[in-house]
């Protein structure tokens, strides 16, 4: 029927056009009256044009334009709005038909206006795109934080305004939430004089604090940068120490306590407390915190006991008399007094009383129990 009336219309010698669908194919159609030499209109005359191709090409491309999670825009250049797609209209809380051919001042919260306009005015006076981020506010209070382009485009209604911008709201959240995670740590670690290293999988200290360099009695620029086995005595053998660090290395146990001895840097040696922590990125371990405490004072000399000699020490800890700790231990008051004699000599104390505060100041007991027990026993660790 349309198809009818408009070759009507031409044959009544009017100029039309329209747009006719022939076997799934659209066509753009031109129809008017055919002259004679006398100028009568004696027929019709048209031109049709196939744009079924361009036509859908359109269609596909303003129903991506539409749906794409980028949130895209048209504004003229008085600020309203020509075109929005759903994920713009979903950034403000609202769907494209609620924002479609109206203004700026009627979409935005006022305070952000101005924002707006002047973006707009900027791209529209350097005809070039502007590639920025910003924030604004939702009609409900909620602060979004976005980043993309605007640009400046050519329609028929004139110079205009596109944009297409990217959420990142949630990047910009966890982004600060890790800057302040990153400063109370760095407060922790350097502001507390909390004792504490960083080392790679591979045992090698890349940061330390000076609470650290001073628990050994050294600098941090000598601390880091070491390995792992120049600082520290193997006390038990080199092999356990590597079997608990793996153990941590390789995520089989979330934290360990390890009893260390560490050289300083007065050439001494101290008995240290390693509190280990994976720290992990992408469920990886990449890092290892080690929290120190000493468990002794700094002494120049390894002391060596003979399990005699430490048995010995641990009674007298516990207040022991000698007939007591012979009995005890199977051997002769002459074989005990030799060993007291020993201990004062590899503890440099004078009396009983000196040995056994000389043993907690090097850490040979442990001072957080009662009653006293060895402090050199294996290293202990939370699966």
């Amino acid at each position: 029927m349309h198809d009818t009336s408009m070759l009507s219309r031409a044959l009544a010698g009017e100029t039309v056009q329209w747009q006719a669908r022939c076997d799934q194919r659209l066509l753009d159609v031109t129809a008017g009256p055919r002259r004679d030499a006398h100028g009568r209109a004696v027929g019709v005359a048209g031109v049709a044009v196939d744009v079924t191709a361009g036509v859908y090409e359109r269609e596909r491309q303003t129903a991506f334009a539409a749906y794409v999670p980028a949130a895209g825009f048209i504004r003229d250049a008085a600020g309203r709005y020509l075109w929005v797609n759903a994920a713009y209209a979903h950034l403000h809380g609202t769907v494209p038909g609620q924002i479609t051919a109206r203004t700026l001042e009627e979409v935005v919260r006022d305070g952000d206006v101005a924002q707006a306009r002047a973006l707009d005015q900027h791209v529209l006076a350097r005809g070039r795109p502007l590639r920025h981020s910003m924030t604004f506010t939702r009609p409900n209070g909620d602060a979004v934080s976005v980043t993309g382009h605007r640009f400046p485009l050519e329609t028929a209604a004139g110079a205009c305004v596109g944009g297409l911008y990217i959420d990142v709201t949630g990047q910009v959240q966890a982004l600060e939430e890790r800057a302040a995670i990153e400063e109370e740590l760095r407060a922790l670690r350097d502001r507390t004089g909390a004792a504490s290293i960083i080392l790679t999988p591979t045992g090698r200290v890349v940061r330390a604090t000076t609470g650290a360099a001073d628990l050994l009695h050294t600098t941090v620029a000598s601390l880091e940068g070491l390995p792992l086995q120049d600082l520290v005595i193997p006390s038990p053998p080199a092999a356990a120490l590597t079997r608990e660090w793996q153990e941590v290395v390789r995520g089989r146990a979330a934290r360990r306590t390890m009893r260390l001895v560490c050289r300083t840097g007065h050439g001494g040696r101290r008995l240290i407390r390693a509190q280990l922590a994976v720290l992990r990125k992408g469920g990886r371990p990449v890092q290892v915190l080690a929290l120190l405490s000493a468990l002794g004072a700094e002494h120049q000399r390894p002391v060596e006991l003979t399990p005699i000699q430490e048995q010995v020490l641990l009674r007298l800890a516990r207040g022991e008399p000698n007939a007591a700790i012979a009995q005890a231990v199977a051997m002769s008051r002459q074989a005990l007094d030799y060993h007291l004699r020993r201990l004062r000599q590899e503890l440099d104390a004078p009396s009983r009383p000196a040995v056994v505060a000389r043993a907690y100041a090097l850490g040979l007991l442990d001072s957080t129990v009662w009653p006293p027990t060895l402090s050199r026993v294996p290293s202990t660790g939370e699966r």
